[in-house]
C-alpha cells in the first residue's frame, strides 16, 4: 500500500528553496513518488506552526524511507536547512473494509 510523506514548511530563503526543489524533483521520479498536494495550509483547528504543506505519495513505506535515507537526498539537507524551516512525517496507507465498524486508531488507544 502507498505511503505518504507529509511536509510542513515555512520558506526561509526563496532562492535556496528553488535550488532545493530543482534537485529534489528528479529524486521523486527516481523513487516513484508523486506530489499530490502542496501549497499554503488552511488551519482548521489548533495553532499554525508552518505556512505551507506538501503531501508526497510513495509506492510503499520502504520506498519512502529509501528515498529519505538515500545519499542523494541526504546531500540536499544543507540546502534544505537554508531554504526551509520544516518538519517531515511518514504515514502508511491503511484501508478499512467498507463494511467494517472498526474505529480509527488514535495515539494511545
Amino acid at each position: 500500500m502507498s505511503a505518504y510523506v507529509i511536509v510542513e514548511a515555512t520558506v526561509l530563503d526563496p532562492e535556496s528553496r528553488n535550488r532545493y526543489a530543482a534537485q529534489v524533483e528528479p529524486l521523486f521520479r527516481e523513487f516513484g513518488a508523486e506530489v499530490i498536494a502542496f501549497g499554503p495550509w488552511q488551519v482548521l483547528s489548533g495553532e499554525p506552526a508552518f505556512d505551507n504543506g506538501m503531501i508526497i505519495r510513495f509506492p510503499d513505506n520502504g520506498t519512502a524511507l529509501a528515498w529519505y535515507q538515500s545519499p542523494a537526498y541526504q546531500s540536499l539537507l544543507e540546502i534544505r536547512a537554508a531554504a526551509l524551516d520544516c518538519r517531515f512525517r511518514l504515514v502508511s496507507e491503511r484501508r478499512r473494509p467498507e463494511d467494517s465498524h472498526e474505529r480509527i486508531p488514535l495515539e494511545g488507544s
